[in-house]
């Protein structure tokens, strides 16, 4: 008699495991930002965010969980249940180039999460602190020269995007600065402002605040294309710097073996939050335009922007202490 029941239990499960799916979600999602409140990708993230929880119908509480690069927050959504209600919210920096810098980093970008769509591709602003007599890229890699290796590059730290970007930049210029790294982007992005450090190149939300006041100056953008938001800033490219380009992006993931349909109902509710006129506007106010990619788009992002990057992070040699 018992052994009917659980034939009949095991016959059952496929079906109640597919109606869970179909009627989620059924109670608020955590979402795990693994970067800093204020960052970029933390800004941009929430307004995604409260859009496409109107479309599911339930609440997305931020967890923000920065630290080691960004690593302490990805591993928590790597080791979640797949049932849709932790993600995660991260970046280019966490995926595609720490990894590479820590040792004994606790998950794979590739083999442990499923991708659902970015909600930023970033374009690198290169900034510097208002003080500096420094109006153009060409002044900036000039003034390096000249001090020898004395300029001070902010970073949000060890690996982070900003990290990385400004250590290619250098490499291109031909430049030397003193790397300083700080706690996230929005406290890069105050140094750059209050003149402790020279200049960096990050993602432009982070830098808006000093330079809206006047702190900072921004005086180029790392794509290869002009920036629509600011079509007055000129790319690297195109100011001495031939061929230079650095895009970052941001995204939300989930762990691996999450049901199709969940992915498929929580990818739908981000492009229609990421293709409101709503979204767009506020995306503008931090100096960005949303992006949106299918599941399948995002994964092939991120692994190949894993291998990529890998190979560069190889050859600067860059390292976590």
């Amino acid at each position: 008699m018992h052994r009917h029941w659980l034939v009949l239990l095991a016959g059952c499960a496929p079906t109640m495991a597919a109606h869970a799916a179909e009627s989620y979600p059924v109670r608020p999602i955590r979402m795990v930002i693994s970067n800093g409140p204020g960052s970029a990708g933390d800004i941009l993230g929430r307004i995604a965010f409260i859009r496409a929880a109107e479309s599911l119908g339930q609440q997305i509480v931020v967890d923000n969980r920065p630290g080691a690069g960004g690593t302490i927050g990805v591993e928590i959504v790597a080791r979640a249940a797949p049932d849709g209600y932790t993600l995660l919210a991260t970046s280019f920096a966490t995926l595609a180039v720490a990894p590479h810098t820590y040792k004994n980093v606790p998950y794979h970008p590739v083999n442990d999460f499923a991708p659902i769509s970015l909600f930023a591709i970033t374009q690198a602003g290169l900034c510097v602190n208002a003080a500096l007599p420094v109006k153009s890229t060409r002044e900036l890699i000039d003034l390096a020269r000249a001090r020898q290796g004395k300029l001070l590059m902010a970073s949000a730290g060890i690996g982070s995007t900003s990290h990385l970007a400004g250590l290619m930049f250098a490499t291109a210029a031909g430049i030397e600065s003193t790397h300083v790294p700080y706690k996230g982007g929005g406290p890069s992005a105050t140094a750059i402002g209050a003149g402790e450090a020279n200049w960096s190149l990050g993602p432009l939300a982070a830098y808006l605040a000093p330079w809206k006041a006047g702190r900072a100056r921004c005086i180029a953008v790392s794509g290869e294309k002009r920036s629509t938001i600011f079509p007055e800033l000129p790319t690297i490219g195109e100011s001495g710097v031939a061929g230079f380009k650095f895009l970052g992006w941001n995204g939300v993931l989930a762990p691996r073996g999450m049901p199709r349909n969940i992915i498929n109902r929580i990818n739908s509710a981000f492009v229609q939050a990421l293709k409101a006129p709503e979204t767009r506007q506020l995306y503008a106010a931090q100096g960005e335009e949303p992006a949106w990619t299918t599941p399948e788009e995002y994964a092939k992002i991120v692994r190949e922007d894993f291998e990529r990057y890998g190979a560069v992070v190889k050859q600067a040699g860059v390292k976590v202490e």
